[in-house]
């Protein structure tokens, strides 16, 4: 066998066109290294060259370089769901936008660090000016503040009442284990809809819950478990942060060039020589403290340890030998991944903001405009234009509505997003420069975006996500426990996954902070707990609660009624 140390690792990219080869040259790297059929032995194999096994590796070899370690990517590329793409811009230029994972924020507090250390800078998104909501029906109406225009006071109570519910109940619905308290519990065989429909009547208000579903799942509210919703509630600090794009949220910044940038750069670090793509993972085995990982090109790789950043829809393919306990193989079969299609629209200028609007649109689909589609495509839209200043929005198709139109072709999809935009933003749209979509269930070895998410009944094997199988350790976005589902999550997971490795491999080279990480991250399983006993002492308070939600309601309802004066939720 074939030790995969390689030599001394390459200097690192200086540029994007530098990065652009990466690819390539890992390939052909490897192709020096390991033989075809080849067995390779190694001291930690790491699956998945996305941001959070990339994480892991560089964190690893930050530490001990000496390491022997090597990274495997089914796909052609690094970046796992981020994708960024060139496109035609203003006076025949092009410009880098992002057709994956895109937002961060200030509260992202993992990304933002590895953004620091990697020396990519972040912009703010712009949303200024009146926005646009169409929910409840076709009628588009407008608003400026932070507040929707559901046009109805009744659907803004229920809806604030809503969030102020899952609030509430989020913070006592752990990651950790979601299932410990008997109240959140007894909700399991929830879904985000049957719950938000036995506390909301208005229609409007409950197509802006499933429209929040839709952006953070990539499904219809129907779909989602009532409490992987409160799970990812709680990784958040609320529903709020959530879904704004205000300061302190979570689509606060996007990253100039680009967020693939962080793979192809961490990937730089690791080393080129220690990526393998196109090596698709379909076994592993262990014995005798020896781990035996087998990919589709039938090369094998035996190392002591394993960190798999695979997303649970695509680890549940692995044939395991030992199995996986019980727990985990139930709540991999219950975690589908979402259906998403993003798309990018250029234009000459950013029309929408001379015209005073921010970009923003929340709408249901409206009308339909084909045979064969529920709806329009729309779900989200924001101002995309770069930090050079190239117009542009971006939007998505999402949930059910985007597999109705996943069956038509790109052209008509391309027809029927600029028609939807026109309704909003005028016939100006008509005149766009280029349109580009991913339609993310055709990516191999992923199948969906943004996230995977759980079905009503499985979250009671939730924990089991991140138990190790014995050598073999697991990250991912999924596994997060701050901003599940976001890029700071899947920075948060490789991380912890690299120190809990070494912690058992090679302690020594651990520092203070490393082993406070690790005793955080035992102690919070041991808290949860203690912090399930303070959040049922709350409800003995729960009367406190109450009265502050009606002064709440009363404060929203003279709140509306003068801004409706104004005229500006009229």
């Amino acid at each position: 066998m074939q030790s995969a140390r390689p030599p001394s690792t390459s200097a690192e990219p200086s540029s994007a066109s530098s990065m652009t080869s990466l690819e390539e040259r890992a390939t052909s790297s490897w192709s020096d290294v390991v033989g075809t059929g080849s067995a390779v032995s190694c001291d930690v194999v790491v699956i998945g060259a996305g941001i959070a096994g990339l994480t892991a590796a560089h964190e690893i070899l930050k530490r001990d370089p000496t390491v022997d370690l090597c990274v495997l990517e089914a796909k052609d590329r690094v970046g796992g769901r981020t994708f960024s793409t060139e496109m035609r811009v203003r006076d025949g230029k092009t410009e880098t936008f992002d057709l994956g994972g895109q937002w961060v924020g200030t509260v992202q507090t993992d990304i933002m660090e590895t953004l620091t250390e990697l020396g990519l800078e972040v912009y703010p998104q712009y949303i200024k000016g009146t926005k646009y909501m169409q929910l409840g029906g076709e009628r588009i109406r407008t608003y400026r503040s932070t507040i929707p225009n559901l046009g109805s006071w009744w659907g803004l109570v229920q809806l604030q009442l809503f969030i102020w519910k899952v609030d509430r109940l989020a913070r006592r619905c752990s990651p950790l284990s979601p299932c410990r308290d008997k109240t959140i519990s007894k909700l399991d065989g929830h879904t985000a809809d049957s719950f938000a429909r036995s506390h909301i009547s208005n229609e409007a208000a409950l197509e802006a819950i499933d429209s929040a579903c839709k952006v953070i799942f990539g499904c219809d509210s129907t779909r989602v478990s009532l409490l992987h919703f409160l799970v990812d509630v709680h990784a958040a600090g609320g529903l709020t942060p959530l879904l704004e794009a205000t300061p302190g949220s979570a689509q606060e910044f996007k990253v100039k060039g680009g967020t693939q940038q962080i793979s192809k750069l961490l990937a730089a670090r690791v080393g080129e020589q220690r990526l393998l793509l196109r090596e698709p993972v379909t076994r592993i085995s262990q014995e005798d403290g020896t781990v035996t990982v087998t990919t589709g090109t039938g090369r094998t790789f035996h190392c002591e340890y394993v960190i798999s950043s695979m997303p649970p829809n695509q680890l549940i393919n692995v044939e395991f030998r030992p199995p996986l306990s019980p727990d985990k193989q139930q709540i991999l079969r219950g975690m589908p991944i979402g259906h998403l299609i993003k798309f990018v629209v250029t234009f000459e200028e950013p029309f929408w903001r001379s015209a005073g609007f921010s970009g923003e649109v929340v709408t249901g689909g409206g009308a339909a405009l084909v045979d064969g589609c529920q709806s329009g495509p729309l779900c989200i839209v924001y101002d995309a234009t770069s930090s050079t200043g190239s117009a542009a929005l971006v939007g998505f198709i999402a949930g059910s509505v985007s597999v109705d139109w996943q069956k038509k072709t790109k052209s008509d999809r391309e027809q029927a997003v600029v028609t939807s935009l026109a309704q909003f933003f005028g016939n100006d749209v008509k005149r766009y420069i280029e349109y580009q979509e991913k339609v993310w269930a055709e990516e191999p070895y992923v199948g969906g975006c943004p996230v995977c998410f759980a079905v009503p009944g499985v979250m009671r094997t939730y924990s089991a996500l991140r138990q190790p199988h014995g050598n073999v350790y697991f990250c991912g976005t999924e596994l997060a426990t701050r901003w599940v589902g976001f890029m700071s999550g899947a920075v948060q997971t490789g991380r912890e996954m690299a120190a809990e490795v070494l912690h058992v491999m090679r302690p020594g080279c651990l520092s203070v902070a490393d082993l406070h990480l690790i005793n955080r991250r035992s102690s919070k399983r041991a808290d949860v707990q203690s912090r399930l006993r303070l959040a049922v002492e709350d409800d003995a308070g729960d009367w406190m609660w109450r009265a502050a939600a009606v002064t709440g309601v009363a404060v929203l309802l003279v709140w509306v009624g003068r801004r409706c004066l104004e005229g500006v939720l009229c």
